[in-house]
């Protein structure tokens, strides 16, 4: 599995990075160290987080278990941002009142080509996953822990590929204060990659609906579904991991019968989960003989 995958290469490049910090003492490797060291952890549960988080619901759980991927993103959101801000107050310290790290510029090229290495793994790694998502997609089915994981591996293949040519720089000008800068730079895109995270995490934690475009495709769908039905009113959806909840109201005659209408009902959600097969649809049936009520 891709998620799987991705763990057993990001240890690899944890060690590789892990060895070429204690060689030179850079404080780009370390950093790099650091996002390759998150990664491995953020795939490793993510690989148990995106089964849990498509477990059927339960009694105890009735709206399903999508909560475990919010959880999880958050939680990786949070650790990645807690890093950067550290390793940022860290090398500020040493760049601005001095300290004992004292980078190894002889060893440098041995941390450049595990950098260089780790960059064009990491697009590697980038590109896997977003054929996975690709599929995931084709089956109109969203993941925010692959998205997540994704989003990690591109953001490394520039992180790291700037750290190569930073350590370049480095070794180059034979000036360590190059990589104390550049090692603020590589807190900056930690944090960067972080904020995405917790944006979209607690975006789902506030139930917010889901993109305009969705809506309009979803109420073209709906109507397509029967001539019968006269108006489509109180759409809403959010988003529970991978989980979309839509409900809304169908204006029908009055003079249907109960069973013709249960029957518009379903063929409307039929059509729905059709496309989207993690959809968890609600409809209410509304007579036409009912004042209208302000919708969205």
């Amino acid at each position: 599995m891709a998620l799987r995958s991705a763990f057993l290469l990001s240890m690899l490049l944890s060690v590789l990075k892990l060895a070429a910090y204690v060689n030179s003492s850079s404080v780009i490797v370390l950093a790099s160290f650091f996002d390759s060291l998150t990664d491995s952890i953020v795939s490793y549960l993510n690989y148990f987080v995106f089964a849990k988080a498509r477990e059927n619901p339960d009694a105890e759980h009735p709206f399903g278990h999508g909560g475990f991927e919010v959880i999880s993103s958050l939680l990786q959101g949070v650790l990645i941002a807690t890093l950067a801000l550290l390793l940022g107050y860290q090398t500020l310290m040493t760049l601005l009142w001095g300290g004992q790290r004292h980078t190894e510029l002889d060893q440098l090229p041995f941390s450049i080509g595990v950098m260089a290495f780790s960059a064009f793994a990491g697009l590697g790694i980038q590109l896997m996953l977003s054929r996975y998502e690709e599929k995931l997609k084709a089956r109109n089915e969203a993941s925010l822990t692959v998205s997540a994981d994704r989003a990690h591996y591109l953001g490394d293949f520039w992180t790291n590929g700037l750290g190569a040519l930073g350590l370049l720089t480095v070794w180059y000008l034979r000036n360590e204060l190059w990589d104390q800068i550049l090692g603020l730079c590589g807190a900056a895109m930690l944090l960067s990659t972080a904020l995405p995270l917790i944006r979209s995490s607690l975006a789902h934690i506030m139930q917010s609906g889901a993109e305009p475009e969705l809506i309009h495709q979803l109420k073209a769908l709906i109507r397509d579904t029967d001539t019968r039905i006269l108006g489509v009113h109180r759409l809403r959806t959010r988003r529970h991991g991978p989980t979309l909840f839509i409900d809304f109201h169908l204006k029908l005659e009055a003079s249907l019968s109960l069973q013709a209408a249960h029957e518009i009902g379903e063929a409307a959600t039929a059509a729905i989960v059709s496309l989207y097969p993690r959809a968890d649809v609600l409809v209410h049936l509304d007579p036409d003989n009912f004042p209208d009520e302000s919708g969205y």
